[in-house]
């Protein structure tokens, strides 16, 4: 029995259907999209829109009780803040910090109320920090509870260290410099700050090693999970097997796919141990197993320069440092292995689906995503 939404564009993690491209990659940057995210970590099921924006409405009111009718100045710096939430991380931050030691003001009162200024709900701000070419400071309130609260990204702090930098790209160009880390694939990446966060949950709040993923050792604090990422060299990230599926809300190879290539053309085989062989020939079992079957690809590819963003920036780093780039023939294999899976994943959702109304007396909607 085949799924209606086979071959159709689809966000696993939300379960819902996309009619267009654009549309899709949006879908990855929303804030709803980051949340489910979360709940997945820790194995609840995903929410729908209405419910997730109703959730956010009651945390922003109930914020907003809490914080005063004023906001707060920072008489160093000479700038406004809207709630000591904001105000704390600004006085955490490096910059400020190197004001603190260079003002006569260092042991004065550095927060005090703005005049009849009143906090407006609803309202994400950016906070201008400097005009350094790394610039890119997000206010915290826009997270609201999607993240944790000690997410070392949402933070501006290294994953595998307690250097804490000004702000996104600056860390990215830190962890690069100092711990080697490269974001895999990172052309084919359309959401590369909502993956960084979703790595960060995993180290601050399931302690994993990014490397090892489920597979390794349990740690019991994220500095015995960045001890051992250091110590084993595993300051990277795991994008091959299992991962691929981890991870593909994060990424688009559509422009890899190969232009006359079906995945009727391939295979799909299951032997008495469970394992699932892709086209490229790699194994998905046990997850005890996967680091047997794990691949080393090298990166190789020259890509055509695009516009000026954040993410290009980092790609730019990256050249300079020795990065060059994926092959094409590796990232259609990728692409190959994912289409796959989620094959396999859109029948057996079916199959359990049906199995789950075999019963019903009555006629109910086999797929409400």
């Amino acid at each position: 029995m085949s799924s209606p939404y086979q071959g159709a564009l689809t966000c696993v993690t939300c379960q819902i259907v996309f009619e267009t491209g654009d549309t899709h990659r949006e879908h990855y940057k929303t804030d709803w999209h980051r949340y489910n995210l979360k709940r997945k970590i820790i194995n609840l099921l995903p929410v729908d829109r209405p419910t997730f924006e109703s959730r956010i409405l009651n945390q922003q009111i109930k914020e907003n009780e809490e914080n005063t009718k004023s906001s707060i100045y920072c008489t160093i710096c000479r700038k406004s803040y809207n709630s000591q939430k904001s105000f704390d991380s600004h006085t955490s931050s490096k910059q400020h910090k190197t004001l603190a030691l260079q003002s006569d003001n260092e042991h004065k009162d550095i927060g005090v109320p703005a005049a009849k200024k009143i906090v407006k709900p609803v309202e994400n701000k950016l906070v201008e920090e400097s005009d350094d070419e790394y610039e890119d400071v997000d206010d915290d309130e826009e997270w609201g509870e999607v993240v944790s609260e000690n997410n070392p990204i949402v933070n501006n702090i290294c994953l595998f260290c307690p250097q804490s930098s000004e702000n996104l790209l600056q860390n990215i160009k830190h962890m690069s410099d100092a711990h080697s880390f490269f974001i895999p694939d990172i052309e084919y990446l359309v959401d590369m700050k909502g993956l960084l966060v979703y790595l960060g949950e995993k180290v601050c709040q399931g302690f994993m090693c990014l490397w090892c993923n489920d597979s390794g050792k349990n740690f019991q604090s994220i500095e015995s999970a960045q001890a051992h990422m250091i110590d084993k060299g595993h300051t990277k990230m795991i994008h091959e097997g299992e991962a691929l599926l981890e991870y593909s809300d994060f990424y688009d190879y559509s422009s890899s796919y190969p232009a006359d290539t079906s995945l009727d053309d391939y295979r799909i085989i299951e032997d008495v141990n469970s394992q699932l062989i892709l086209p490229s020939g790699a194994r998905i079992g046990k997850r005890s197993l996967m680091r047997y079957y794990r691949q080393n690809l090298n990166p190789n590819h020259d890509w055509e320069a695009m516009k000026e963003t954040k993410l290009n920036k980092v790609i730019n780093h990256y050249r300079h440092v020795g990065w060059t780039g994926t092959f094409p023939a590796a990232a259609a294999r990728k692409a190959r292995d994912l289409k796959v899976m989620r094959q396999v994943q859109t029948k057996m959702y079916m199959q359990l689906g049906v199995k789950a109304n075999k019963f019903q007396k009555h006629f109910r909607q086999q797929v409400n995503f």
